[in-house]
């Protein structure tokens, strides 16, 4: 059984009364953004102590990270990881060309559970300018991955080497 059903119901040990479910609005402020989300929590219909579950706390903060997330045009979870892939890099090297976010970070926002800022979204998606790519790889340190299938990098090598076959 989760923690979001022990409260159900269950009596309050300092006045006698039972919690029952009910919801509050709350702001919720990250990194220059917010957005207000309703959270439920338990109420003692006696005293109104209240108390919230681990659950019930996750799930406030999962919807106000995906309304500042829509209102804020960022890129999702899956846009992150999918731009990730495209380039090629594991997430220490894309922390790298982002001016060295920790690897935990972009692992974070590919998982959801973390928000990026609008400066990093910036630079994420400046990323898929191949000139800005290069450019920060250069400044970085960050060995970028040849680009194209291993068919069309074979052929670029031998273009590029002069071998014909």
């Amino acid at each position: 059984m989760t923690s979001e059903h022990l409260l159900d119901g269950h009596l309050h040990r300092f006045c006698g009364g039972r919690y029952q479910r009910a919801s509050e609005r709350v702001a919720v402020r990250l990194s220059g953004m917010h957005a207000e989300v309703e959270r439920e929590l338990y109420r003692c219909a006696a005293c109104g102590d209240e108390q919230r579950t681990v659950e019930q706390r996750e799930v406030a903060e999962r919807d106000a990270l995906a309304r500042m997330r829509e209102a804020n045009a960022l890129l999702t979870p899956r846009d992150i990881r999918r731009l990730r892939d495209d380039l090629g890099l594991g997430a220490a090297q894309l922390g790298e060309l982002l001016y060295g976010v920790p690897r935990g970070i972009v692992e974070g926002w590919e998982r959801g559970r973390y928000l990026q800022n609008r400066a990093a979204d910036a630079m994420l998606r400046s990323l898929r300018d191949p000139e800005v790519l290069t450019r920060r790889a250069a400044k970085a340190g960050v060995v970028l991955p040849e680009r194209g299938s291993p068919e069309q990098r074979v052929e670029a090598r031998a273009v590029v080497g002069g071998d014909e076959g």
